[in-house]
Parts: C-alpha cells; sequence; structure tokens
C-alpha cells in the first residue's frame, strides 16, 4: 500500500521546485476512495474522502492536524500508476460534510494548477522549439515560477500568443503548443515534457468479445481512402496560384478492405506555408505522408475497460494484459466487423494510488484541448453539489420525467378485449390490435407494458402472483426480506445487520443438478464484522471476526488461532498464527514493541509478549533474518558528541574493553544447540543494552572499529621504530665496511 503525503503550500522545497522526500505534514492514512484520473492531454486529478478522527484514536494528534491542513492550496504527494514517479498534486475544493465529519477532496496535478494562475501579455518568436517556446512563457509571466520544460522535438515553427495563462497557451486556445506541435504532454511535477510520441508499444494484443462484462467498445470515425490534395500558394504580389496533382489523387494502402474508395479533398496551403514549398513534387511528398499522420484511414474505436467488473468474469485472464500497460500505450485491438487490427491507445485511466491497482481505463484517440479553468471549475463545483448536497435528485427526476409522459400523453386507444365480455383492457398507439406496438394490456392476472405489440414480450410487469418485472425501477425506500440479483449498487444500505450468505457450489459426480460444496457467511453490525466458512452440512470450519478490541482467527472449535487482540493491540504486537516450520510462521510468536524499553521491537513467544508483566527470564526470543540491518546514525539525531578520547562514560581504550570482556558457550533455553557469545551480567556496562540484559551489537562494533583504528596506529609506530633500527643499522654497517677499508 502507498499513503499520500501531505504538505502545505509554503513548504520550502516545493517553493524551490524540488519535490519534497520528507513527509510533511503527514500521511494521510484515513483516506477512502481516492482516485487518480488521468486523460491524454488534459485533466490529471486527484480526488478523495478524508474522515476527521476522534479523540480516543492513538493517532488523534497528528490526524487533527492532518485533517484540519486539507484546505486548498496545499500539496499532496502520491502514487498516479504503476509507471511513473510520486506526483504532486494542488488542493483546488474541499468540501466539508458535517453530518459525517469529513471532507471530499479535489486535487489537480501541481503543473496545470500553478500554470492556469500565472499569465504574460505576449509571446512571439520565431524558428522555436516547444521546451523554449514554454520557457519564454515562463520568463514573460507575471508571477515567478520553478517550472521547466523538456523535449524530443526537435522540428521548429513560428509561436505567438497575446493574453493568456499559460496552461491555456500550452493546450487549451487555438496556436497552443499542443496546437503547434501535435505534441503529447506529461506533467512530470516541476516539468512540463513535451513528448513527440509519448507511450509505448507493449506488444498487447486482445481480441473484443461482444456483452463482456467490463468491456465496453464502440466504433466511430469517417474513413477517408483517397485524398484530392491541393495548395494555395502566394505569389508575394498579392495574387495567389492553385498547386494539385497531375494524377489528381493519394489512395490510402489498405484502399481495398473498403466496398469503394472513400474520398475527401484536402486543403494543404497552411503546410506548404509553413515549409516553404512551392511544388508539385512537394505537396505530393505531403499528401503521401498525410494517412499516416492523421490515421483517417483506419476506424476509430473506443474500448472502456472497469476492471472490477471485469475481474469477476471467466475471461478475466485473456484481458488481464491491459494491466501492464499506460497512457498513452498502444494496444492491438482485433474487430470483427471489419476483420483487422486496429491500434487503439491508452486515452484515460482511473487508479487507485493507495490499493496500486487499476480502476478503469479508456483507450481511443487523444484530445488536443484543455477545457478553461473557468468551464472546468463550475462544472466541477456543479457536480460535486448534484452528488453531495441533492443526492436523491435522481428519484425526482424519474418522478417528473414519469410526470410529463403520463400528463403530456398525446392521443391513444382504448380497446376493450373481446367486445362482448370484456375480460382485458389494451391502451394502445393505434386502434388495431395488429399494427399496434406500445401496449399496455391489464386482465385478472395482472398488468404488463410492451414495445412490440399485444403479444409482447411485457418486459414490464406486475402479476397478481406478486411478481414485478422492470428494466429500471427508482425508489426513496425499499422494504424486503430478500433481495436477489447480481449487483446492487447505490450510496448506502442501512440496517440494524447486514448478511450474506455465498453458496460454493460444485458439479454432481452423479451427473444431474449441481451439489453445494460448502458456504461463505458475512455478517455486519454496529459492533462487529464476522466471516464464517462452512461445509455443505452447514458445519463452521472457521470464523474470522473483527469488533473494536481487535480481530481473531478462530477454528472449527472455536480456538483462537491467529489475529490481533485487546492484548496485542495494547502492546502494539502483531500476531503470528501458530503454524510449524513447514507452513510460513512459528508457533505461538509474536512481533512486537516493548514500550518500557524506549520503543524495542522484539520477537518473542507469548509468554514474553511485551508488556505482559511476564518474567524476562522466561522469554523465548526468535530468529530474524534480512537482507541487511542499518543503524541510524545521523547527527541530527544525536548530541553532546565528541571524540572517543575525550568520552565520560566510555572506556577509551578498545583492547582493555576486550580484554575484560570473556566469551562463553551455552544453551539458550530449550535449545539444545550450542552457542558461543556474551553473558550480559559478566560483560562490561558499556556493550550492554539500556535494560542490561542484552548486548547492544552497534556498541561492540563500534569498539571493534576503534580496536582497529588502535591496531592501525600501533603498527605504524612499529614500522617507524623498525625503520629508524634499519637506519642505523645500515649506518653502522657503512660505518664498519668504512674502518676496514
Amino acid at each position: 500500500m502507498s499513503y499520500p503525503i501531505l504538505y502545505r503550500s509554503d513548504d520550502i522545497e516545493l517553493l524551490k521546485g524540488i519535490v519534497p522526500k520528507h513527509h510533511g505534514i503527514g500521511i494521510l492514512t484515513r483516506i477512502s476512495s481516492p482516485v487518480v484520473s488521468e486523460e491524454r492531454q488534459a485533466a490529471f486529478t486527484l480526488e478523495f474522502d478524508y474522515y476527521a478522527p476522534i479523540e480516543t484514536d492513538e493517532d488523534y494528534n497528528i490526524q487533527k492536524v492532518i485533517f484540519d491542513e486539507l484546505v486548498k492550496h496545499n500539496v499532496i504527494k502520491a502514487k498516479p500508476n504503476d509507471f511513473d514517479g510520486d506526483r504532486l498534486f494542488r488542493i483546488e475544493d474541499v468540501e466539508f460534510d458535517t453530518i459525517n465529519n469529513s471532507k471530499k477532496v479535489t486535487a489537480t496535478v501541481i503543473a496545470q494548477a500553478d500554470l492556469t494562475a500565472n499569465a504574460f501579455q505576449k509571446v512571439d518568436i520565431t524558428t522555436t522549439t516547444p521546451s523554449n517556446a514554454f520557457k519564454t512563457m515562463v520568463e514573460k509571466s507575471v508571477v515567478p515560477t520553478p517550472y521547466t520544460a523538456w523535449t524530443d522535438i526537435t522540428e521548429t515553427s513560428n509561436f505567438t500568443q497575446e493574453y493568456n495563462n499559460v496552461l491555456n497557451a500550452i493546450a487549451g486556445s487555438e496556436g497552443s503548443i499542443i496546437d503547434t506541435w501535435r505534441t503529447e504532454i506529461e506533467w512530470d511535477n516541476f516539468t512540463v515534457r513535451f513528448w513527440k510520441n509519448r507511450g509505448k508499444n507493449r506488444d498487447v494484443r486482445i481480441a473484443y468479445k461482444k456483452n463482456l462484462t467490463g468491456l465496453n467498445m464502440t466504433t466511430s470515425g469517417d474513413i477517408t481512402t483517397r485524398i484530392i490534395p491541393f495548395a494555395k500558394i502566394d505569389n508575394g504580389d498579392g495574387s495567389t496560384r492553385e498547386v494539385t496533382l497531375s494524377e489528381v489523387v493519394i489512395d490510402a494502402e489498405n484502399i481495398d478492405e473498403f466496398f469503394q474508395p472513400l474520398a475527401l479533398p484536402v486543403d494543404f496551403s497552411q503546410e506548404m506555408q509553413d515549409a516553404g514549398y512551392t511544388s508539385e513534387a512537394q505537396l505530393r511528398t505531403l499528401a503521401k505522408a498525410w494517412f499516416e499522420k492523421t490515421g483517417n484511414n483506419q476506424p476509430k474505436v473506443n474500448i472502456e475497460v472497469d476492471f472490477i467488473q471485469l475481474a469477476r468474469t471467466e475471461e478475466y485472464k485473456e484481458y488481464a494484459a491491459l494491466e501492464r500497460i499506460a497512457l498513452f500505450d498502444t494496444v492491438q485491438v482485433w474487430h470483427d466487423d471489419w476483420g483487422i487490427y486496429l491500434d487503439a491507445r491508452v486515452s484515460k485511466y482511473q487508479y487507485d494510488p493507495v490499493e496500486e491497482l487499476y480502476i478503469s481505463m479508456e483507450l481511443g484517440d487523444a484530445k488536443y484541448s484543455l477545457s478553461s479553468r473557468a468551464t472546468s471549475d463550475a462544472e466541477t463545483k456543479q457536480q460535486l453539489e448534484n452528488k453531495f448536497n441533492n443526492i436523491h435528485d435522481f428519484i425526482n427526476l424519474a418522478i417528473d420525467k414519469a410526470t410529463q409522459i403520463i400528463t403530456g400523453n398525446d392521443g391513444g386507444y382504448v380497446v376493450l378485449y373481446p367486445p362482448g365480455r370484456p375480460a382485458e383492457i389494451f391502451i394502445m398507439d393505434t386502434d388495431d390490435m395488429n399494427t399496434a406496438k406500445q401496449v399496455l394490456r391489464l386482465n385478472k392476472s395482472g398488468i404488463g407494458f410492451s414495445s412490440d405489440g399485444v403479444n409482447g414480450p411485457y418486459k414490464s410487469a406486475w402479476t397478481l402472483d406478486g411478481a414485478f418485472n422492470a428494466d429500471f425501477i427508482t425508489a426513496g425506500t425499499i422494504q424486503a426480506i430478500d433481495i436477489k440479483g447480481v449487483n446492487i449498487t447505490g450510496s448506502k444500505i442501512q440496517a440494524d445487520e447486514f448478511s450474506a450468505i455465498v453458496d460454493k457450489m460444485v458439479p454432481n459426480p452423479s451427473g444431474g443438478n449441481w451439489i453445494k460444496q460448502g458456504e461463505g457467511r458475512f455478517t455486519v453490525n454496529g459492533d462487529s464484522l464476522l466471516f464464517e466458512l462452512r461445509n455443505a452440512s452447514g458445519t463452521i470450519i472457521g470464523k474470522l471476526i473483527m469488533d473494536y478490541g481487535g480481530y481473531y482467527i478462530l477454528d472449527n472449535q472455536g480456538r483462537q488461532v491467529g489475529g490481533v487482540s485487546d492484548e496485542v493491540v495494547t502492546s502494539h504486537a502483531i500476531s503470528v498464527p501458530p503454524y510449524d516450520r513447514q507452513g510460513w510462521g512459528l508457533a505461538g510468536f509474536y512481533i512486537g514493541v516493548d514500550t518500557t524499553n524506549s520503543g524495542e521491537l522484539r520477537i518473542v513467544d507469548k509468554k514474553g509478549l511485551p508488556n505482559s508483566g511476564a518474567d524476562p527470564n522466561n522469554y523465548i526470543y526468535g530468529n530474524v533474518r534480512a537482507k541487511s540491518f542499518i543503524q541510524h546514525s545521523s547527527e541530527k539525531a544525536k548530541s553532546d558528541i565528541k571524540p572517543i578520547e575525550e568520552a565520560e562514560f566510555f572506556v577509551t581504550s578498545a583492547v582493555e574493553m576486550i580484554m575484560s570482556t570473556g566469551l562463553f558457550e551455552y544453551r539458550y533455553g530449550n535449545n539444545d544447540d550450542l552457542q558461543i557469545g556474551f553473558i550480559a551480567e559478566q560483560t562490561p556496562r558499556p556493550l550492554l543494552a539500556e535494560d542490561g540484559k542484552g548486548i547492544d551489537i552497534y556498541k561492540a562494533v563500534a569498539y571493534l572499529w576503534r580496536y582497529a583504528q588502535e591496531a592501525i596506529k600501533k603498527n605504524q609506530r612499529l614500522e617507524n621504530k623498525l625503520n629508524n633500527i634499519e637506519e642505523r643499522l645500515e649506518k653502522l654497517e657503512r660505518g664498519g665496511a668504512n674502518g676496514a677499508c
């Protein structure tokens, strides 16, 4: 899980254009329903709910500060998808729900938010790139800003904008950066990246299946397979001349895939002028590149993927690859109607930054404009008002619609059948039962409505056996004993207790009907949450219970085999289920924090549960295995720092410390394996933990380090002494030799 982090708007690193690595105001651990939504060339937002803490919460003080600081302009760092690094979002709108004591927060990616609020008078530059155009806008803006740009586009063009905000000049107005260079934007915190082609082809192919829950595809777009290119060229004297092709048309490579050529005249006047072209050959070059540039020779597809719905289908594994693609990535889709593969690019996604999974995704065509800020704000505000202030408006709308349809009815025919002794009443759109389509039929068995004549089918009906059939029902309150169906969606379910039973059905080996193999039960009320697993006869084989005291895992005898209880919660400990070494835990062990020893982490059996009051001499400790262990050692966390030579408490000589510390052989607890190590009671105090019952390995390593330093200095002194002796011997030998001569 990856929780977002909240920062104040005046954070010094944010003001410098740096993505903070510290935890700011705090981590948003009480976040609910978070959704990051990004659309190609459009909005990039983060929305979530946040609930206020209550005074009995252990983290009340920090959560109270966080809740109060969820205000406009503050900044949130969150994970936007599975591919990019963390992104910063500036809070744009906060709605406080006084009933539920929560806030609905809407935030926009920081670059879009800040660049909308910055403007300039005029930018007019020639033969420039997208990044240089952005740089010039920023330099001429009335508010200093740390934002920079990057691009892999080398083509140059002219760029002119007047009296505009920076975001609108990037993507939103005629002649904007994406309008001029057709670039694809990545909002990388304080860097705006203008890609020639953002995204990758990750070799993902899918074959669309109709009526598949969670996957919807529509085909649209006007297809062109033959163009008539032309251009009007300025002669420089006020007159113009027309340039056309001698062959008149240019055809797409796939022209034979359709029932006939689909033709369109295309004006290349602007492209010819921008490139300085004047000849027929140059027009032909532009025309041949038109199909590849626009893609207008292929039908356009739009695919909507709901991962939550799709995951419930058997076919999900065929489409799971869609979770491995990112915005702007290309996917090949097999299109049954055309019998061809079509390229579709990811145009929008929704992502849960806490659970780190995709919620939904759309594949289709990109937009080349961003909505104006005023329009966007107004739409967002109206949506929020509709959602939170008028949550039951859909009922009123349904009532109004029904009233208008019924009271505004114009014409119609009432037929009694049979004429002699009527047993049925027909209200129809014609007076002939053979031609009528819209029919309301009423008899002693019920009432029904058909759009296909008097013989039905009657898709909306209310029969005297108590059944009511309808495609859509709008209601303010429904009271029922049982509700049977596939999905129930809505804002809230209120009940004294809510229960659900899911049967596990398997084929009968003997043939015939399926048989029940087991069931799962789910019950929730105001005090607890209960999950039960039962076999076919209804006998409980396991339980998970969650209440205010923690959660508990029970076996079929009602014995607790795992969980986090009151005792463990108070001790800040986690229970490891009592499986043997063939499983994934050690029997009866706990991982906990002993709050009596400065937050010491321990892995102990139940006798040694931190804060349990048990005798530490009876603790049985577990082993810890990891890649590495890191001792936090920053000078920012320390005080009264002085060299070991000036130490007041610790022995300054490592040799003295080592020589006074004995090593022993022993057995630990009931373990038969022989060990070698220290005995705390026979070890000098500077090497011990705070409680005097354990050895501080960090201190021991420090003394070994000190011993190495002392040994190096001693060796250096011995080497110097040896060198002096060798020099003196050499002089004596030379003197003796001279005397002999």
